[in-house]
């Protein structure tokens, strides 16, 4: 499934005709999945606990559809603690994955303890970059790959740079990074904006500033601080993009437990 899910979510909004200028290439009657789309996928995150999470999500597509992953968004982050990497680290893997907890209902138990992980494997990253948002980006020069595809056809499910990132992070420790995995959280997270170019989008992800930018004038200050001094300044900075992302998925938030 998740070959299948790594393309663009190529969604159009059910009151938009075809030869209307804010088209998306094909119909999915999924509010939730058109929100993603006009506000979020292709956007440039650099703000370390939103990467993470993205990270998360789109891992989550080996198992679940994006529309289901959107649906249970607020679940995520209840479960994992709002993708706090220190936090998560620091769960009770047996508690999270016992049968009948609400985690072993979201995901497999593979998948569960792939996150916990993943947690440790960025706090390495984050004493080794400063952050995780440094160690993405810079594997591609910082800047966003901007992608120029017509057809839904073009669009790939990985590529050579998301077998390096991938390659890399196995490296590392990571688990459940495959370049399939990486390639969709490139995509998400807005490392490469691969909404075809007749998309709405395409231009205005181009243009978006980003939603949270970690503060790269300040390096050499950063640099002297201890890892634990480093990972509050940067916790306090991510607090900062909580209410956007509640506005983004709103209409995921307010779904009560039972419909997850």
């Amino acid at each position: 499934m998740a070959a299948s899910m790594a393309g663009a979510p190529r969604v159009r909004s059910l009151n938009v005709a075809e030869t209307d200028a804010d088209a998306r290439p094909v119909l999915v009657p999924d509010p939730c999945y058109v929100i993603f789309h006009d506000e979020e996928w292709g956007v440039p995150v650099h703000d370390d606990r939103r990467l993470f999470e993205l990270l998360v999500l789109s891992g989550a597509l080996a198992e679940l559809t994006w529309p289901e992953i959107l649906k249970r968004r607020q679940l995520f982050r209840e479960i994992f603690v709002d993708f706090d990497p220190v936090a998560i680290s620091k769960i009770n893997e047996k508690k999270l994955v016992a049968p009948g907890s609400v985690a072993n209902s979201l995901l497999s138990e593979q998948k569960l303890r792939a996150v916990v992980e993943n947690a440790r494997q960025i706090l390495k990253i984050v004493d080794e970059f400063g952050s995780f948002d440094r160690y993405c980006w810079g594997f591609l020069n910082h800047k966003p790959i901007v992608s120029k595809f017509r057809y839904p056809r073009q669009v790939p499910v990985k590529s050579p740079k998301a077998d390096m990132i991938s390659k890399d992070m196995v490296r590392r420790g990571f688990r459940g990074v495959g370049p399939t995995i990486i390639y969709s959280f490139m995509q998400a997270a807005g490392l490469t904006n691969d909404h075809l170019v007749s998309c709405f989008r395409f231009k205005e992800c181009n243009e978006a500033p980003t939603l949270c930018t970690s503060d790269t004038s300040n390096a050499n200050s950063e640099a002297d601080l201890s890892a634990d001094e480093l990972r509050t300044k940067i916790c306090s900075k991510e607090m900062a993009a909580k209410a956007e992302l509640s506005r983004t998925i709103g209409c995921v938030l307010g779904y009560p437990q039972n419909e997850f």
